[in-house]
């Protein structure tokens, strides 16, 4: 963005290149009488001036430019968002399935108290124990795991963003969506185009070099008379325009302008898909969260009966442990499915190209 306003600053003076000062001298080679001789000496400054119509291509196509490098840091920005929205939701979801893990052992401790106490009074079998044991410590090593990879989303978290921890509040809400014209990707992709046709309108108006003027005051003096004269000269120099010249010049501008047209028609087509795939995650993420939570809340009644038939007697302990895996794992994906629904909805925003 420099680099153009550079150049914009470049357009905006009074010539396309700076002045020139040429100095001369020339004088007889006598050594007898030196005071005899020819002796010339001349001044000139030489001073390009702007053809019609390239003061205003090299301003346009400079001003262009800076769009173009502007737009292209805006999709920078909204690149980094889509990493920063990915990680923030890695590190929730690994922070909810701790949650479910504690809360895994927590039942199992409390079913193993149960069943320990059962087997004082001799109504339970010390198998029945040891299954108990065996799923409090298998529910301990998963909650280990849990934490691992909660510890290590973080550390991924803190190494993307600098901050020590997630922010409080991340969640949001799905953006209203008119269409993918102002979208950050394709905002660039076409100022990347009316970059690419200002740069063809500078290749044709600058189809020679910058033409000058130039005045030279000569001073010489007379070999007969000895008297010295001034003299003053104006020259107009005019570059001529070839095809040599010109031809690869436009024809490379021609080819980028191609090329940014072509990137413009594919990067609408991506931007397009995904912002269909990622509404269609969305609803489908929002259909999976209800079926989630019927199969947890019935999950969640089977256990509880499963408990209760064990301390009456009714129910084998195995059936209770049958429960327990079931209650533990629609719980875990009711959580998955909750947060599932949440990414969705950030990825949706990103897709629409949409700031956090």
């Amino acid at each position: 963005m420099d680099e153009a306003r550079a150049r914009e600053f470049a357009a905006s003076s009074l010539t396309p290149a700076p002045p020139a000062l040429i100095l001369g001298a020339r004088r007889d080679n006598t050594f007898v009488d030196p005071s005899r001789g020819t002796r010339e000496y001349e001044a000139e400054i030489e001073v390009p001036f702007w053809l019609p119509g390239q003061k205003a291509a090299a301003g346009d196509s400079a001003r262009a430019q800076e769009r173009s490098f502007r737009f292209g840091a805006e999709v920078a920005r909204w690149s980094m968002a889509g990493l920063v929205r990915e990680q923030v939701w890695v590190a929730a979801m690994e922070a909810a399935e701790v949650t479910v893990a504690r809360r895994r052992v927590d039942t199992a401790l409390a079913i193993e108290a149960d069943v320990a106490k059962r087997l004082k009074g001799g109504e339970v079998a010390r198998g029945d124990l040891l299954q108990a044991q065996g799923e409090a410590l298998a529910a301990r090593g998963a909650l280990a795991d849990a934490e691992l990879r909660h510890r290590q989303s973080l550390t991924v978290w803190s190494a993307l963003t600098g901050l020590d921890g997630i922010p409080d509040r991340y969640e949001e809400t799905p953006a209203t969506t008119d269409g993918v014209d102002r979208h950050p990707r394709l905002v660039a992709v076409r100022a990347a185009v009316a970059a690419a046709r200002a740069e063809i309108r500078v290749a044709d108006a600058f189809r020679r070099d910058a033409p000058s003027v130039s005045l030279q005051n000569r001073a010489d003096r007379d070999v007969i008379t000895g008297e010295s004269l001034n003299t003053l000269r104006l020259n107009l120099r005019i570059p001529f325009a070839t095809e040599a010249r010109n031809r690869p010049r436009i024809a490379g501008a021609q080819a980028l302008l191609t090329q940014a047209m072509v990137f413009e028609q594919r990067e609408r087509a991506f931007v397009i898909a995904d912002l269909a795939a990622a509404r269609f995650a969305l609803e489908t993420a929002r259909a999976q969260v209800d079926l989630a939570r019927a199969r947890d809340t019935t999950n969640r009644d089977a256990l509880r009966l499963a408990r209760r038939g064990f301390s009456l007697g009714e129910t084998p302990f195995v059936v209770v442990l049958l429960a327990l895996t079931r209650a533990v794992e629609s719980d875990l994906a009711s959580t998955r499915a909750d947060i599932g629904l949440k990414r969705a909805v950030a990825r949706f925003n990103q897709a629409a190209g949409v700031l956090p």
